[in-house]
């Protein structure tokens, strides 16, 4: 299925050209094709989609997360925010950062273990890394729009 905004991806490949036309370090935007761009922000939308979002969604019929009813706390302006029947900006600055990171990470959703040791002569490895499905910085952005700001909601009286 090609992109279609509202249906599979909150941005178009060209309102996300637009975004990261201010944007400095995008060469991995500005080198993927138009099918790769597309396909990354369908994977970004979707990936967002899946977390535990606050408010409820306008329609039961609707095939994302939002737009949604609601309200959260916006750190940046400190005041509540109401949820209208527009996708929050949070949201769209999101999708077109962790689609970046999908084309900058390639492999970044592959399943695959990490080294723990590896000695060549006198170089040890111990452990590499892989980058974050979600990095940081998408994270920070859509906190607010979390339930509980994405933190664990159990708690235990003493």
């Amino acid at each position: 299925m090609a992109l279609v905004k509202g249906t599979n991806s909150y941005a178009t490949v060209e309102e996300a050209d637009a975004y990261f036309t201010d944007r400095i370090d995008v060469v991995a935007w500005t080198t993927a094709t138009a099918e790769q761009k597309a396909q990354a922000l369908v994977t970004a939308s979707r990936l967002l989609d899946d977390m535990r979002w606050t408010g409820t969604a306008v329609s039961e019929v609707q095939p994302l997360a939002f737009p949604r009813n609601g309200q959260y706390f916006d750190p940046r302006l400190g005041s509540y925010v109401t949820l209208t029947e527009d996708v929050p900006s949070r949201i769209v600055l999101a999708v077109y950062e962790l689609a970046y990171h999908f084309l900058n990470n390639d492999g970044v959703l592959d399943d695959t273990s990490r080294v723990r040791n590896i000695t060549v002569g006198p170089i040890k490895l111990e452990e590499s890394i892989k980058a974050s499905v979600i990095p940081n910085g998408v994270r920070s952005v859509v906190r607010p729009l979390l339930i509980n700001s994405g933190s664990n909601p159990w708690w235990r009286a003493n």
